[in-house]
């Protein structure tokens, strides 16, 4: 087992930062639109920010994991729906260019027309094997990033002609992932939602579609077909950067905020500010301490699970465990960050503003089911062998 180095891009980085005053000016306007504005989606494909986790050879950046968690948690400090769509287009093309077949890969990422790829993976479609590939039904929900994306990924069972459902050969239920192209998908809108309201996480439907076979991959036994030793890591680990990124961002976020807002804002019937109150000072001392222990533990985490990926070929069984403890620790410990802010804030966390906002997105992503009870049950599970 390596224990692995955290090294960061800070070139790529430094793209990232550098959207943050766009994102923020647009961050009202995409929450009325219910998803990212074009200007913004148009300057985050400038910087490349969809095809960050896309293997070299066809037009990624393949950066590292480390590297892929900063960009996330650097996107979603500026605005958390934001960082969250990225996420979720970034992990999605990148399983679209690391597991699908030859012929898909490159028609997806076409040079000069790299795709965008969104949607619900989890299995709440079907897929009946035809000749060459499948028929696909499903309704789904919750597709983050999909009103700018090329191809949506949608989640099934696999069927066999009477609709029962299969098995693979490991004995575990078949499940595939497929991809299709966002002109073959009914879009049904239904993200009337407290939090996240701007990543455009959009209900759809597919319809008895056929979809060739190398447009898809099984779920639980996909086989990384080209990029290079970083992405032995495997597809779960790669999400939990998503999301670990996205708590980290928008906890500090706030806390940055409350910080600020404490040195001039005073409580009716206050005499001082709140900086000056003792229990403030106590308060905030603990959350910040909290969220710095939680990045430490996220970024040592996915640091060791990708350095013993990259030199063995995959990540061990407590290590991936502990990423995604990590990630619902983190995810704990931002939302925890946001409840002081809001309350510390009085009516200028009530009102519309970047608190408030925080407050929705971290609790809208507490409700993910990457982030649930579970995750920490196996980790548990794990230390105890």
């Amino acid at each position: 087992m390596t224990t692995g180095t955290i090294a960061i891009d800070e070139a790529l980085l430094d793209r990232a930062r550098a959207l943050a005053p766009l994102i923020e000016a647009e961050a009202d306007v995409a929450e009325r639109e219910n998803t990212t504005t074009q200007v913004v989606v148009d300057a985050l494909a400038g910087a490349e920010m969809f095809w960050a986790l896309v293997p070299r050879a066809l037009g990624g950046l393949e950066t590292d994991l480390c590297t892929a968690l900063a960009l996330f948690e650097e996107l979603s400090r500026a605005d958390g729906s934001t960082g969250w769509s990225v996420m979720a287009n970034a992990t999605s093309s990148c399983f679209a260019a690391i597991y699908t077949g030859e012929t898909a890969a490159h028609e997806m990422f076409a040079a000069g027309v790299r795709g965008i790829h969104a949607g619900m993976l989890g299995p709440v479609g079907t897929a009946r094997r035809v000749e060459g590939g499948y028929r696909v039904s499903g309704h789904y929900q919750f597709g983050s990033g999909c009103a700018h994306a090329s191809f949506i990924g949608a989640g099934t069972v696999e069927v066999d002609a009477d609709g029962a459902p299969l098995t693979a050969e490991s004995g575990l239920p078949a499940m595939r992932i497929v991809l299709v192209p966002r002109d073959a998908v009914e879009f049904r809108g239904n993200w009337d939602v407290l939090g996240l309201t701007s990543t455009g996480s959009f209900d759809y439907v597919i319809d008895d579609v056929y979809v060739p076979e190398e447009f898809t991959y099984s779920l639980l036994e996909h086989v990384q077909l080209r990029g290079g030793s970083g992405f032995a890591v495997g597809l779960f680990a790669i999400t939990a950067a998503g999301h670990a990124g996205f708590a980290l961002g928008v906890g500090r976020r706030v806390l940055d905020e409350i910080v600020e807002l404490a040195k001039t804002r005073v409580r009716m019937a206050g005499f001082t500010t709140i900086a000056a109150d003792p229990i403030f000072q106590y308060e905030l001392a603990t959350h910040d301490c909290a969220l710095r222990a939680a990045k430490a533990l996220v970024y040592e985490s996915f640091a060791a699970a990708d350095g013993t990926a990259r030199a063995d070929g995959a990540a061990t069984h407590l290590q991936q465990q502990r990423l995604r403890a990590a990630t619902t620790y983190a995810t704990r410990v931002a939302a925890d960050a946001s409840r002081f802010a809001y309350t510390w804030a009085g009516s200028a966390g009530l009102r519309p503003g970047v608190i408030q906002r925080c407050f929705r997105d971290l609790h809208a992503g507490t409700q993910h089911i990457y982030v649930e009870n579970n995750t920490l049950n196996g980790y548990g599970q794990a230390l105890l062998g």
